[in-house]
C-alpha cells in the first residue's frame, strides 16, 4: 500500500484505485470515519476515475500525530501532503464528508487551490463539528476553560463509547440519532457504529475539539472553484440554516438536495451520490 508523509512526520496509508490516468477524486473523512464510510462510492467511480483515499491522522490506519496535532490546520496539511503525491503536477476535485469538508476549506484558505480544479461537499456543510458553536461567541477566557471542559468530555464519551459497544442496540439508537435519517439501512448505521466507537480516544477529542473552534463556513469565500453541495434534507448534523449561510458565500456553487436523506449520504444514496460527484468532474473538466 502506498503511503505519505505529512509536514509533521504523521504517515498516511492511501487506498488508490481505478485507471492511472483516469480523473483524480480525492476523499476526505468525517470526523471518526474510516475509508469504509464512503461505502461503495469510490467503487462505483472507480471504472473511469483514480480514486483516492485515506484515513484522517489517528484514525483508521493512519498513524497518530507525532507532536499531537490535531488541528485543522494540520489535517488540512495532510491533505496537501496527499495531493502532492497524487497530483504533483495537474489537480483533482476534491470530496469531503462532514468534517471533511471543514478540512477541505481550511486548506484553501491558507495552502490554496494550485492542486484542487473542485469540491464536492457530501453531507457536509463545510464546517466541523458544531456543538458547542456557543465556544467562538464566548470571551477568550470563558472559551479556554469551556474548550478544556469539553476536551474531557470528549475523552469521557469515548470511554463510554467503547463500553457501550457491545451493546449494539443502544449503539446503533445513539448513531441513528446523529447520523442517519429514519428507517436508514442497518448495515449503513454498524459502518459508522464500528468506525466510530472504535476511534483512538484522543485523536477523536482533540480533532473533536478542532474542529468546534473553526467556523468553516466563515471562511467558504476562499472555495473559489466550483463547489456542488449534496445535502440531505433530513442532516441532522447540517442543518438547512448552515446550508443557507453557506450557499452565497462560494464563488461557483450548487445545491443538490436529496429528499428524505440524513447525514451519511455516500453509504444512505450511494449511487445518487456517486453520480453527483461524476458529474461534477465531468462540469469541472469541461470548464
Amino acid at each position: 500500500m502506498r503511503h505519505v508523509v505529512s509536514s509533521d512526520a504523521t504517515v498516511l496509508p492511501l487506498q488508490v484505485q481505478g485507471p492511472a490516468d483516469g480523473p483524480v477524486v480525492v476523499f476526505v473523512n468525517g470526523l471518526g470515519m474510516t475509508t469504509g464510510s464512503w461505502g461503495r462510492v469510490p467503487e462505483l467511480l472507480a471504472d473511469r476515475h483514480r480514486v483516492v483515499l485515506y484515513d484522517l491522522r489517528g484514525h483508521g490506519r493512519s498513524a497518530n500525530a507525532p507532536a499531537g496535532d490535531y488541528s485543522l490546520e494540520a489535517h488540512a496539511q495532510d491533505l496537501a501532503a496527499v495531493l502532492e503525491e497524487v497530483v504533483p503536477d495537474g489537480q483533482a476535485v476534491v470530496v469531503g464528508s462532514s468534517l471533511g469538508g471543514g478540512i477541505i476549506v481550511v486548506h484553501a484558505r491558507d495552502l490554496g487551490l494550485d492542486r484542487i480544479s473542485g469540491v464536492v461537499f457530501a453531507g457536509s456543510g463545510g464546517s466541523g463539528v458544531t456543538a458547542p458553536g456557543l465556544a467562538r461567541d464566548l470571551p477568550p477566557v470563558a472559551r479556554r476553560m469551556l474548550r478544556r471542559v469539553w476536551l474531557y468530555v470528549l475523552r469521557l464519551v469515548a470511554v463510554v463509547a467503547n463500553r457501550v459497544k457491545p451493546i449494539v442496540p443502544l449503539a446503533d439508537w445513539l448513531v441513528r440519532q446523529f447520523a442517519f435519517e429514519p428507517g436508514a439501512p442497518k448495515d449503513a448505521v454498524a459502518q459508522v457504529r464500528e468506525d466510530f466507537m472504535g476511534s483512538r480516544r484522543v485523536p477523536l477529542a482533540r480533532t473533536t475539539l478542532a474542529s468546534v473552534s473553526t467556523n468553516g463556513v466563515q471562511y467558504a469565500s476562499a472555495l473559489t472553484v466550483p463547489t456542488l453541495v449534496v445535502h440531505g434534507e433530513h442532516d441532522p448534523e447540517v442543518p438547512q440554516e448552515e446550508i443557507d449561510e453557506l450557499m452565497p458565500k462560494l464563488a461557483d456553487g450548487e445545491l443538490v438536495q436529496l429528499p428524505g436523506a440524513g447525514h451519511m449520504v455516500a453509504l444512505t444514496r450511494t449511487e445518487e451520490t456517486a453520480e453527483q460527484i461524476a458529474r461534477w468532474v465531468r462540469r469541472v473538466r469541461g470548464s
